[in-house]
């Protein structure tokens, strides 16, 4: 199990070990190759390109807080980041993936080490992430018996750490997280809260009236979903389509948004349903998922898992878009804007943005089946 506190300080430790782990885990196996160094001729080198396998930027950013589960402030920010010129296809599995375990308020704020004020709403959750037997990559059989491995694919991952420089010259961490340039493939898991940003987009035909099987009244429509409340964001159990990134239960079309029907008009839900169509769909439902599927390379940009102490914005587009000059060291402060930039909130953060997820109609109310994650050949079965 990996669990990871953030508020008395463990929690660096944790994102050192993952960190360090990380890199060993890249460079085992490597060979040390020795031989003589001998100069190149002018045309010999006009015939090379290439770029180093590690690369580090440092930058600064002058961000203001979202305040939504800390105290809004302007904070002077700046990243390390380590970048990995990698292509990684890999099958990954964690019997319980749980992040960010501690007390916190609905509204995201944390409870003090005194304990939590019993007249305060609290998030009864536990953790920001939890997910049990969560794995990355499937197997499937074909019909001839054979069996396909599908590994979950990342490109170019990266480390990156967030510093908070203070008046007087001093810095602390207060943030890190582990993320690709692109990624792609099945994520499976029993998920029982999310805290993040998951945009799912809902395309395809919404059966309204079917006989044997068949749809004798279909409507095309086409929507974009968000995380939302569950039981921990209402004391009464209720889901009513309200936004909520942190530890969410539920995810569907949010309250008052536009559902384009027949992609000639609009319709607004209310509450969890247009109509007689329920909007709001509970996370456990859907065992896996494949991420990059709404894109047309099957991966999707900016996918990664971050903690940090306070709110912080993430970059999510290249240092080239975001820095005129490109030096590795302090670039001038730089303004974090909602194009470049991804906001996250104290805590644990999980962020899969628009193309990464696509449904279905039937596939959001009915939910997605597991597909087999692991693989052994033994007498009693594949799988």
């Amino acid at each position: 199990m990996l669990a990871m506190r953030l508020l008395d300080g463990a929690w660096l430790s944790g994102v050192r070990t993952i960190g360090c782990a990380f890199l060993l885990y890249l460079s085992v196996g490597l060979q040390l190759v020795y031989g003589d160094l001998k100069p190149l001729k002018d045309s010999e080198m006009s015939g090379i390109s290439g770029q180093a396998f590690i690369t580090i930027d440092n930058y600064n950013v002058q961000q203001q807080t979202s305040g939504y589960s800390s105290a809004s402030e302007t904070i002077d920010t700046e990243f390390l980041k380590i970048n990995i010129g990698a292509d990684i296809e890999t099958h990954l599995s964690i019997d319980h993936l749980e992040l960010g375990k501690y007390p916190r308020y609905e509204n995201g704020e944390p409870c003090p080490s005194s304990g939590c004020d019993p007249n305060r709403m609290r998030e009864t959750a536990g953790s920001d992430i939890d997910i049990r037997d969560f794995a990355l990559g499937h197997y499937s059989r074909n019909s001839d018996g054979s069996v396909d491995s599908n590994p979950f694919r990342f490109i170019n991952p990266f480390i990156e750490f967030a510093f908070e420089n203070g008046p007087d010259g001093t810095q602390q961490v207060i943030g890190a997280r582990i993320g690709f340039e692109k990624a792609g493939g099945i994520l499976s898991g029993d998920i029982e809260t999310l805290t993040g940003n998951i945009e799912v987009k809902i395309d395809g035909v919404q059966p309204i009236l079917e006989l044997f099987g068949a749809c004798i009244i279909c409507v095309p429509i086409s929507t974009q979903a968000q995380l939302q409340y569950g039981e921990s964001g209402d004391p009464n159990g209720n889901n009513e389509g309200s936004y909520d990134p942190i530890r969410a239960q539920y995810i569907g079309v949010l309250s008052q948004e536009s559902v384009e029907i027949f992609g000639a008009f609009d319709l607004s839900t209310s509450g969890c349903s247009l109509i007689v169509v329920d909007t709001c769909h509970s996370l456990g439902k859907f065992q896996s998922v494949e991420i990059g599927k709404a894109s047309p390379d099957g991966l999707v940009s900016n996918f990664f898992l971050s903690t940090q102490k306070k709110d912080i914005a993430w970059a999510i587009n290249s240092l080239g878009n975001l820095v005129p000059s490109y030096k590795t060291n302090h670039q001038g402060k730089l303004i974090a804007d909602g194009n470049n930039f991804q906001q996250t909130f104290m805590g644990s953060f999980l962020n899969i943005p628009a193309g990464g997820v696509e449904l279905t109609p039937r596939e959001a109310a009915n939910g997605l089946p597991r597909l087999p994650t692991r693989y052994t050949d033994a007498a009693l079965g594949l799988f």
